[in-house]
């Protein structure tokens, strides 16, 4: 199934939840182009089986406008993406083995869509106070502004807890969690981000795609309409129910790329969707 749609403009529903704010604010001049020198760089970790992260920096002094997150290995979804972490000039990413681990070595490697888009770009963030799963945490940016890319963060949850959703629409994201199979009875907190912009790019745009519905491993590939380049990524696994793990979601020129594994042996059907925003470059 594949859906391209402007997402409208509505309030999220509103959640009880403790919020803790802040914010990023550059400002550029006005540009003819729509993301000036936009760019995808990467960055990868040392490759053992220890938890670990990566960061990658835009070069010249370019934004942070989009974000992505990778675990290479032969893990069988025994490495969660823990973080992904949006700064003004850097993204981190950071993967936490699962209670069970695993021996094999394996990297984590962090994306950063990098660019001069027009006008005001300010980070924003918001954390859930720290209790029992599930979460949910919607946030949007401020009235009127857009979103660019977004992340999220993971405070205590050890591997027990897995992000199965950061979706994005035009002006808002929402992150979920699930935990795993096993359960969790920790506290723990999560943090989401949103990269938002003054001045929307021309043609901006949230489109999704999203795989067969079956219990096996799968990803789905979401393509940017003619024209248009990928700004961000995002992911959602419908069905996941605390089995299945993120493996990958990344932003590529014209594209996303998302994927997810199972963590135990389930006959549940689920499916990825993978979501990329767009816009005329």
């Amino acid at each position: 199934m594949n859906a391209s749609t402007k997402l409208g403009r509505t309030a999220t529903a509103s959640v009880i939840l403790a919020l803790v704010a802040g914010f990023v604010t550059v400002t550029a001049g006005p540009s003819s182009a729509e993301v000036p020198g936009r760019v995808i760089v990467s960055e990868s970790s040392d490759s053992n089986s220890n938890d670990k992260g990566a960061e990658v920096t835009c070069p010249d002094g370019k934004r942070v406008i989009g974000t992505g997150a990778e675990i290479t290995g032969w893990l069988g979804g025994s490495v969660i993406i823990d973080e992904v972490i949006p700064t003004t000039y850097s993204v981190s990413a950071y993967g936490v083995e699962t209670p069970d681990g695993t021996t094999a070595s394996w990297t984590i490697t962090v994306w950063a869509v990098c660019g001069f888009p027009r006008g005001t770009t300010y980070i924003r963030s918001v954390a859930t106070t720290s209790h029992p799963n599930p979460k949910t945490l919607p946030l949007e940016c401020l009235e009127d502004d857009w979103l660019l890319g977004s992340g999220y963060q993971l405070e205590g949850a050890r591997g027990n807890v897995s992000v199965t959703g950061l979706v994005p629409t035009l002006n808002s994201v929402f992150v979920e969690t699930k935990e795993n199979h096993r359960g969790y009875a920790g506290n723990y907190y999560l943090r989401a981000f949103v990269i938002c912009a003054d001045n929307a790019p021309t043609g901006l745009q949230v489109v999704y795609e999203e795989s067969d519905e079956d219990s096996e491993d799968k990803g789905s590939i979401a393509p940017c309409p003619s024209g248009k380049e990928t700004l961000s990524a995002g992911f959602s696994i419908p069905g996941a129910a605390g089995e299945t793990v993120l493996t990958y979601f990344i932003p590529t020129n014209g594209t996303a790329l998302g994927y997810a594994n199972e963590l135990s042996v389930t006959g549940r059907d689920w499916s990825v969707k993978t979501y990329a925003t767009c816009a005329f470059e």
